[in-house]
């Protein structure tokens, strides 16, 4: 009976001890998988001297940088001056007629309106008297040169011919050029010798395609060669004028994008691009003028409206938070993780995984993954990009 109790004993101590025996086993193992899983080896990129030598390497750090916003610009809507006209007339008369209104649109070449002119009328008829006398004159010219060559007339009664030839020839194409500088195309113009004449209904022409966005014309009106009478303009693309203080004008480049917020429809936004960048600094505001050009193919803006405009990275400079900034060439996007790549003091390469934010001008915000003592390849990044995908 006690050795039976001794043996039940035995047995128990026994099972004890292979149980704590499994149970430590299976305890190291776990922690030898968790530390493999928690600590992987970083991957090294190696790249030889000789494609080192073709595609050289350039290196940066980060930048610390203080906090920004946004800077809300405003502005007005003007018309694009490479793509409007005034229209007048370039001799003095009186309206008689008009074609269109305000909002209409023409064509290039569509008559606007017609003018009576008494001065048109004179140069009308001094290019009609000086064709006629060139025709006559010539046949003189050419009956003198006959005369003088069988010795019949003197040289200088040639000459004389030949003279008044030259001079109605010059005043021929003299009032010539007049015509067309007041208006009238080669077609009216040759028209003339056939007795026809423009000086009571002179048409006046659109030189370009576009809507007529002022009108200071009357029937009757008295104009002169001063007078804007018509505004056609095409509306497909207009300027944004904005007023940048001479500290910020750095932080724009032509090309740069813009939004555009029209006053009272702030929610109905415009993508322009900075077309120009004053070159003369305003002595009293301090400001130079910048230049957004926008397309408006759908008519929402319009030449004097005031609008506020948000030009991608000029952005206002605090001091209460800082932050560190990447050039944005140097940062990439593999297989859903953003990776840059440092270089090591042994002349290889690894890469490593970062978290960025905000994007200002062609800079990119890190949130965390580096130090400020890193070295961050970024010219030549993509050869390394290349390598690391073959890993």
């Amino acid at each position: 009976m006690k050795q039976t109790k001794v043996f039940r004993i035995a047995l128990l101590i026994l099972g004890i001890a292979i149980a704590v025996y499994f149970f430590l086993q299976w305890k190291g193992s776990s922690k030898e998988e968790v530390k493999e899983v928690t600590a992987p080896k970083e991957r090294q990129i190696q790249i030889s001297e000789s494609i080192l030598k073709n595609h050289p390497i350039q290196t940066t750090s980060l930048k610390l940088e203080g906090e920004f916003e946004e800077v809300l610009l405003p502005g007005k809507v003007s018309y694009d001056l490479a793509k409007m006209a005034r229209i007048g007339s370039r001799v003095p008369g009186r309206i008689v007629s008009i074609f269109i209104n305000e909002g209409d649109y023409v064509s290039k070449g569509q008559v606007i309106f017609s003018i009576q002119s008494v001065e048109l009328g004179d140069m009308e008829a001094i290019y009609r008297k000086a064709s006629a006398r060139k025709e006559a004159l010539l046949l003189q010219a050419e009956r003198a040169k006959e005369l003088y060559e069988k010795k019949v007339t003197s040289a200088k009664e040639f000459e004389m011919a030949m003279m008044d030839y030259k001079t109605v020839k010059t005043e021929l194409e003299t009032s010539r050029s007049a015509l067309e500088n007041y208006g009238l195309n080669e077609a009216e113009i040759n028209a003339l010798v056939g007795g026809k004449s423009y000086s009571l209904n002179l048409p006046i022409r659109s030189p370009i395609s576009g809507t007529i966005t002022e009108r200071n014309a009357i029937l009757g009106q008295a104009v002169s060669v001063r007078d804007n009478l018509f505004t056609v303009a095409d509306l497909s693309t207009l300027w944004i004028l904005l007023d940048v203080y001479e500290k910020d004008l750095n932080q724009i480049r032509i090309g740069t994008q813009a939004e555009v917020f029209p006053v009272g429809s702030e929610a109905d936004k415009v993508t322009a691009k900075v077309a120009h960048v004053g070159e003369v600094i305003d002595p009293v505001k301090r400001t130079a003028e910048l230049r957004l050009l926008v397309k408006n193919a759908k008519g929402r803006l319009r030449p004097g409206q005031s609008i506020s405009a948000v030009v991608q990275g000029l952005v206002a400079q605090g001091e209460k938070s800082k932050f560190y900034t990447l050039p944005e060439k140097c940062v990439h996007k593999i297989e859903g993780e953003t990776i840059v790549f440092l270089q090591n003091t042994n002349g290889t390469f690894t890469p490593r995984k970062i978290q960025v934010g905000r994007l200002v001008d062609d800079r990119i915000e890190v949130l965390s993954g580096l130090s400020e003592g890193d070295v961050v390849v970024s010219d030549g990044s993509f050869l390394l990009k290349s390598e690391y995908l073959k890993i």
